[in-house]
């Protein structure tokens, strides 16, 4: 194994839709949670394929902005996010009657804000706009006309917004191969990760993030959220009843009170898609919180408790 080898990923509906099937069949206590938040997954990716990396344009970065990225400012932060109006409501179709299903505490809301969307109650770049500026006195306007709040109609559109930022990270990546990013949060869209991922020589570290899927190679042994890398301040926890054993743990860093679940991939040849294996994880998940600590991030089907 090579210094540059990277985690081969599995990001096509169908390849998330068996990696699902088979963690229920491996994980049977796990089954009602693929069934709700699985079908998310896979309408994000059947979204991502419809679009392609050349929607994205090119962005034309000075060194200032280049001085601005070496310190620590994301990509998204310097460039803007991609304008998705055009395929907006496809992706609002697509998605957010998988989350109703998921969500059936507000099932209502989110019905409600796809039909609205659907029916042109709300106007499509509105919607995008307002999202993409962050503008809190439309979001809660256009909350009011879909009869939820803010807070849950900001979620949704999180939901439909991540494929975009998907494309635009795959679309960045080569940009930003020959600049070091030394930080534990995402230098696309400035998130922290979900999961990481051990493989190759040295216990190389990979990074994925929470919302835009981009990758990205970060120091062993040390925390993202807080660069903590006093192995003092470190607690691993294995769940010796899953069928990965020491494959699978959840890393506690003591300094900030979080966790991260990481997950060795030495010897895995086959593509594997983070976020269903990071599913795969919650009884560590649980573990953890149980024990007080937090998760450097909330996943999708525990950021709505």
């Amino acid at each position: 194994m090579n210094h540059n080898e990277r985690i081969s990923h599995e990001k096509t509906a169908q390849g998330i839709q068996a990696a699902l099937d088979t963690l229920a069949m491996h994980k049977p206590e796990l089954s009602p949670l693929v069934s709700s938040f699985g079908p998310v997954l896979v309408a994000k990716a059947e979204m991502a394929s419809h679009l392609t990396e050349n929607q994205v344009n090119e962005p034309d970065l000075t060194e200032s902005d280049w001085a601005r990225f070496s310190r620590g400012v994301h990509l998204f932060a310097i460039t803007g996010l991609m304008d998705f109006q055009q395929a907006f409501k496809q992706a609002a179709r697509m998605i957010l009657p998988s989350m109703a299903e998921a969500f059936p505490d507000i099932r209502l809301e989110i019905e409600a804000i796809e039909r609205n969307i659907a029916d042109d109650s709300l106007d499509a770049a509105d919607c995008v706009l307002a999202f993409m500026k962050n503008d809190t006195r439309n979001i809660n306007t256009f909350a009011a006309l879909s009869g939820t709040t803010p807070d849950i109609f900001r979620f949704a559109q999180a939901q439909v917004a991540e494929p975009f930022k998907e494309i635009q990270a795959r679309a960045f990546a080569p940009l930003i191969e020959a600049h070091q990013w030394p930080h534990g949060h995402c230098p696309m869209c400035g998130s922290l990760p979900s999961v990481a991922g051990i493989i190759g020589e040295g216990e190389q570290c990979w990074l994925q993030c929470a919302v835009c899927a981009h990758e990205w190679r970060f120091r062993s042994r040390t925390c993202p959220r807080c660069e903590n890398n006093n192995q003092n301040l470190f607690e691993f926890v294995f769940d010796q009843e899953s069928p990965a054993k020491d494959a699978e743990r959840v890393t506690i860093c003591k300094l900030c009170n979080t966790y991260l679940l990481t997950i060795d991939l030495s010897g895995h040849s086959d593509p594997v898609n983070m976020d269903v294996a990071a599913m795969g994880m919650t009884g560590l998940d649980i573990q953890a919180r149980e024990k007080g600590y937090s998760p450097q991030t909330e996943m999708l089907w525990n950021q709505m408790e």
